[in-house]
This record gives C-alpha cells, sequence and structure tokens, in this order.
C-alpha cells in the first residue's frame, strides 16, 4: 500500500526531471546547431536524450552507487545546489536568443529547473565520494608551515626589489581582479563571474578570489601578488605534502624539486592554481587503498576545474585520463576507477565548459591559428632544461623506469604518470612551444616519480611501522640515508641553482629568481605622461604598432600601476587596440583611424615577423614612410627602451585612403588565402 501511494510521487518527479532536463539540454543544443537545425527536431532531440540519460541511470542503478542516502543533510545540501544552478543558469550565455521562441519565459524556466538538477547531482555525487574516500593521511603540517612561511617571505623579498611592469597574462588577471573590486558585491556580479567561466578564456574565476582580498587591502601589485601566493600556491604546496606522505620532510623534498612553481606564482601567473588542482588530482586518483568510484569521481571533477581555471590544462587533463586508460593494462581491476573518471569530467566537462569543448577542442583549426607559436622543438627542450633541469627530469624518468621494472604495486602508478608526460609533450607540441607556465602541466605527474621512487629506493619505511623507539628511528633514518639525502641533495642543488643569477645553461636550472627589474623604467613612464600629454588640448587617440617582450599594448596600459604610481586627473590618449597574430586575431583596422602611432624602432614582434605581419606591416611602413606610412609624421620625441629599441611617435596627417585600406587587405590575403574573411576591411569605414 505504501509503495503505491509513493507511485504518483514518483511518476510526478520523473516526469520533472524529464521536463527540466530537456529544457537543459534544449537551450544547450541550440547554442551549438541553432540555425543549422529546426527548431523542432532539436526539441526532440533534447526529449530523446533526456529520457536516454533518465534511463540508464535507472537502468544501471547509479544512483544507488553515485548518490548519498536520503537525510536531513543530503536534502539540505541538494536543495542548496538546486536554486544554485537554477538562479545562476548561464546557458542563454552561449549564444544570443532575442527574438527567438526559446527565449520565452517557458523555456528559461525548464532550462533553470534542468540546470537546477544537474548542479545537485554534481553536488551530491561529489558529496557521496568525499564521505566514501574518507579523510586524508597526512602528517606534515609542520612542513607545511614551514614553506608557507618560506613562499611569504622569498615573496616580500621578491616585492621590495623588482621594479617591472606587468602585461599580457599576469596584467589581465590582476586588471580583472582590480575591476571586481571596484563594482559592487552582489549577485550580478556572481552571474558575471559565472558567465565568464562558460563563455570566456580569460575568465573571472581565478580573479574573483583576488578582489574580495583586495577589497580591504588595495589593489596594488603587492597585494596582487600575495594574494596569488597564499590563495592559488598554498594548496598546491598541501598537495606536495600528502603527494611526499611517505616521506619525511616529503613536501619540502618536492618543493625543492620544482622551483617553477613558486617562481610562476612570483611573475604573477595565476597558472599556478590550475597546477594545484591538478595535483590534488593525482593525489587522490593514485591512492590505490581508497574506494575506486570515490577517487574517480573526485578527481574528474578536479581535472574540469584545471581547465575551467586555464584553458591550456586541457592537455593535462585529456592526457591524464590517456595515462589511466594505458595503466589498466598492468592492473585491470581500476577499470572502475577510470569509469568514474571519464563519467564524472565528461559531466563536469558538458555542464561548465561546453563553449571552451565547442569552440577550441573541437575546432578543427585550432591548431592552425596557434600555429604562430610553435618555435621548434629546440625551444621546447631548452625550456624544460631551463625551468626544470636536466638533472631532475633525469631523476623522474630514472625512478619512474625502476618503479615500473622493480615494484609491481607501484607500477600502475608509474605507468599513469610516464604515459601522461609523453603524451603531453606529444599532444601540447603539435599546438604551440612550451612557455614557462606551460611547464605546470608536468608538476603533478613528475613530484609522484620522484616522491614514490625516493621512498621505494629507501629500505625502510619507517612510517608504516607504527610506534618505535627513540633509538629504533634513528636506526631506520640511518638506513633510509643513501636514497633519501641523495634526493636531498638534488633537490637543493637544483633551487639554490635558481637563486644563483647569470648561469649558463647547465644540468640546472639555469632561470633566477633575481627580482624582474626593467632598465628603462623611467623611459617607459616618460612615454606613457608624454602620450597623455598629447590630449592636453582635445581628445585624442593612439595606437602601438609594437608586439614584443619591450613594448606591446598590454605593457603600455600598465606602466603607471606596475610602477605604482597613480593616474593623475585630465584628460588621457585613448590606446585603441591592436591584434598581434595574424591567424588568431585578423588586422585591427580601427588602428587607421588613430591620430597617433608608438612604433618600435627596429620592428617589434615576439613571435617573429612572419607570424606577425598584422603588427610589422604596418610598423615598416611607418619607419620607411611608403605605402599607408606617407599618412603618417614623426614626431621630434623618441623614447630609448631596452634591448636597443626605440619608441618613436608618429601623427597622423591625412585619413588613410581605400586604396591604402585595400593594399593591407590584398597583402594579407595574399599570405593567408584559407583566412581571408580575417582581412576584410569594413566598408562602413567609408560609406
Amino acid at each position: 500500500m505504501l509503495e503505491q501511494n509513493w507511485r504518483p510521487l514518483g511518476v510526478l518527479a520523473g516526469l520533472t526531471g524529464l521536463a527540466g532536463l530537456s529544457g537543459l539540454l534544449l537551450i544547450r543544443l541550440w547554442a551549438v546547431l541553432g540555425g543549422l537545425v529546426h527548431g523542432k527536431v532539436l526539441l526532440l532531440a533534447a526529449v530523446l536524450l533526456a529520457a536516454g540519460c533518465m534511463l540508464a541511470v535507472w537502468r544501471f542503478r547509479l544512483g544507488e552507487l553515485l548518490l548519498p542516502a536520503l537525510d536531513r543533510k543530503t536534502v539540505l545540501i541538494g536543495a542548496a545546489a538546486f536554486l544554485l544552478g537554477a538562479g545562476l543558469d548561464t546557458s542563454y550565455a552561449l549564444f544570443q536568443p532575442a527574438g527567438l521562441l526559446v527565449d520565452t519565459l517557458p523555456f528559461h524556466l525548464l532550462c533553470a529547473l534542468g540546470s537546477g538538477l544537474v548542479l545537485a547531482l554534481i553536488v551530491l555525487c561529489l558529496y557521496r565520494a568525499a564521505l566514501d574516500f574518507g579523510p586524508l593521511r597526512w602528517n606534515a603540517g609542520r612542513t607545511l608551515l614551514i614553506l608557507a612561511l618560506a613562499a611569504n617571505l622569498v615573496t616580500a623579498l621578491y616585492c621590495a626589489r623588482s621594479a617591472t611592469v606587468y602585461y599580457w597574462d599576469n596584467a589581465i588577471y590582476w586588471n580583472s581582479s582590480t575591476l571586481l573590486a571596484q563594482q559592487p558585491l552582489d549577485l550580478a556580479q556572481v552571474r558575471l563571474v559565472l558567465e565568464s567561466v562558460i563563455t570566456q578564456e580569460y575568465n573571472y574565476l581565478l580573479a574573483w578570489p583576488i578582489s574580495l582580498v583586495m577589497r580591504v587591502l588595495g589593489a596594488g601589485r603587492y597585494v596582487y601578488l600575495f594574494s596569488l601566493v597564499n590563495l592559488y600556491l598554498l594548496p598546491a604546496l598541501w598537495g606536495l605534502c600528502v603527494l611526499g606522505r611517505r616521506l619525511r620532510g616529503g613536501g619540502g623534498l618536492l618543493f625543492l624539486f620544482t622551483p617553477v612553481l613558486l617562481y610562476a606564482a612570483l611573475l604573477g601567473y595565476v597558472d599556478v592554481a590550475a597546477a594545484g588542482a591538478a595535483i590534488w588530482a593525482v593525489v587522490l586518483y593514485a591512492d590505490a587503498g581508497r574506494p575506486p568510484v570515490a577517487r574517480g569521481v573526485l578527481a574528474g571533477a578536479l581535472l574540469v576545474l584545471t581547465f575551467l581555471l586555464r584553458r591550456y590544462f586541457f592537455f593535462f587533463a585529456a592526457t591524464f585520463g590517456i595515462g589511466a586508460l594505458a595503466a589498466l593494462a598492468v592492473r585491470r581491476t581500476e577499470w572502475k576507477a577510470f569509469l568514474s573518471l571519464f563519467g564524472s569530467a565528461a559531466l563536469c566537462s558538458l555542464y561548465f565548459a561546453q563553449h571552451f569543448l565547442v569552440e577550441q577542442v573541437l575546432n578543427a583549426r585550432y591548431s592552425d591559428l596557434y600555429s604562430a607559436y610553435d618555435q621548434g622543438r629546440l625551444a621546447d627542450l631548452t625550456n624544460f632544461a631551463r625551468y626544470f633541469g636536466v638533472v631532475m627530469l633525469a631523476a623522474a624518468l630514472c625512478a619512474g623506469v625502476f618503479l615500473l621494472l622493480r615494484r609491481p604495486e607501484r607500477r600502475y602508478g608509474a605507468v599513469h604518470c610516464l604515459v601522461q608526460l609523453a603524451a603531453c609533450f606529444l599532444l601540447f607540441t603539435r599546438v604551440q612551444t612550451h612557455g614557462m607556465q606551460h611547464l605546470l602541466l608536468y608538476v603533478p605527474s613528475l613530484c609522484w616519480l620522484l616522491a614514490e621512487g625516493t621512498a621505494e629506493l629507501s629500505p625502510a619505511k619507517p612510517k608504516q611501522e607504527g610506534k618505535r623507539t627513540r633509538s629504533a628511528q634513528r636506526k631506520g633514518w640511518k638506513a633510509l640515508r643513501p636514497a633519501v639525502l641523495c634526493a636531498w641533495v638534488l633537490a637543493l642543488c637544483t633551487t639554490v641553482s635558481a637563486y644563483l643569477p647569470g648561469l649558463d645553461p647547465s644540468p640546472l636550472p639555469f632561470f633566477t629568481y633575481t627580482p624582474a627589474a626593467r632598465s628603462d623604467l623611467g623611459q617607459l613612464i616618460a612615454l606613457r605622461l608624454y602620450m597623455d600629454s598629447l590630449s592636453a588640448q582635445e581628445p585624442k587617440t593612439a595606437a602601438i604598432a609594437a608586439s614584443s617582450f619591450t613594448l606591446n599594448t598590454s605593457l603600455y596600459n600598465s606602466i603607471l600601476r606596475s610602477a605604482n604610481i597613480p593616474e593623475a586627473p585630465g584628460p588621457k590618449t585613448e590606446i585603441l587596440y591592436m591584434a598581434d597574430v595574424d591567424k588568431r586575431d585578423g588586422f585591427s583596422w580601427n588602428v587607421l583611424t588613430a591620430d597617433y602611432l608608438v612604433v618600435g624602432d627596429p620592428v617589434q614582434t615576439h613571435l617573429g615577423e612572419e607570424n606577425q605581419q598584422v603588427v610589422a606591416y604596418l610598423a615598416h611602413a611607418v619607419l620607411e614612410g611608403t605605402g599607408v606610412g606617407t599618412a603618417y609624421e614623426p614626431l621630434e620625441m623618441s623614447f630609448p627602451l631596452q634591448k636597443d629599441t626605440t619608441a618613436r611617435i608618429y601623427r597622423r596627417t591625412r585619413p588613410v585612403r581605400p586604396e591604402e585600406y585595400q593594399e593591407i587587405s590584398d597583402y594579407l590575403t595574399g599570405l593567408y588565402p584559407d583566412y581571408a574573411e580575417r582581412y576584410q576591411f569594413p566598408s562602413w569605414l567609408f560609406s
């Protein structure tokens, strides 16, 4: 009788779930196929997909396997997640729905219902996985405290002695944090952050926590760096401590082996947050003593988090899965963990990262668009040697081979990490060359190999033998000395080399922690102040026809903020955006309407003129006074910059003629006929 009374409620709940999931899938499908497939077909497809998903959950009893038992706490967590997902649904931000039938209230309500249900499902699955996984076993609080103090001390010394200018990635996140800190802290800002996550490559997800600190302490560069270190680097260091828990001070050992991690934070790269999430994915998935489903679910969600934070970490997430699949060859009992990993990552990716998956991962031209960033394999190998050191890489490789051949119980993890490292290198280099921040993709697997290899090479494992007398501990540590001392010596040499300025290429890392100091900072400040003075009588516009590490638009905009100089009140010259990579960006026609051009002499590019003709063509024409360059005349003022570069300023004396626009268009189209649409100037300019 009781089952009969509950049956109508079950049917109603099923129909409600089907309607909500169909509404969410309809909008998500519309964002991809709208205009290509008829709306009725999309609606039918959404209903069938929703029904298929619900049937699969029922048929394979996934609810019993993945969801926690129903109690008051579970209901509260699920309800909170549902309200968050329904109230802050961002699905309609994926496309322009104005004027479409799906933009009406019923579809909005159904989509919000489906979004709330899916987010509640994800949160409850993660809650169940966390309960099944259990508490972490580690005893390295003292190590973590020492690492935190050391990181903050180095950051303080670096900040006090640095005199540099932020640009490109680190300037983007610094500026985003400042912008958010200046806006009201309300639900509208939360929605803005969530919409940016689903639609923008440089989203606000990492900038928002920093902005909360800036509301209290200010928006200076020092506040930005200390926020980055304490909010994002410390969780990564905690992960290293857990990863090296089989060794006394193992977290410190791994920290010394990877000085590039702290260095990236000192340079202002928020990428260390994604590296931290990747480290924790390895920590959780590699803990073979935990339930396989719980490990897979938690690690899969963390993998998606890595590329939500920084898009290029998709290479880590994908190759982590490839490594897990390859490792099944040596331990077939891990198939539950792998399927859970795949399912968790797939569900979270489709819900949180649909735009990224469609626009970049599935974009057949993505590799070609970023071909300008491919500087050859020699540059890749040089960067690996510079920031990791040949000694550390060799030690990790030897540790992996040793585990693979001599430690059957560690063979699964060794295969996983070695395959991940190799696959990540092969896939990433098919797209572009590794920059310093991209090397963070390899830190988690390298650290696992180093930690486990060092632990297994030690004849005794005191932490696994329970309580022991002090004399027994001394004997145990004496037995540990050969392998552990060798590892500590290598790690100390790896880090110390980064503190020695001016080292030539060597087996150890040959970058330096010496605080960055621009020798031409005064000239850059003078350039900025002079350009603003040109607008004293009436507003003017300008563009920076340069894109190098010495001079570029982003650097120009950050000069005063980086030097901690407040902007004076009054008119300022507006800097127009100028694209800088040919295939990726196209030509910025608006710069030809600017009143002034700042041009680097010699022509400034960072990817080679052959890949940056959208900058180099105009710069050469202006410097040489040919073609479109005849529309400009040089001013007397110029500013000498570092690396024998001079910033020259030109004033536009006449409008750029239509035939000159066409000349630029024809030249660029001739170079890249497959991208001709990017180099067609807008007809309204002469209408």
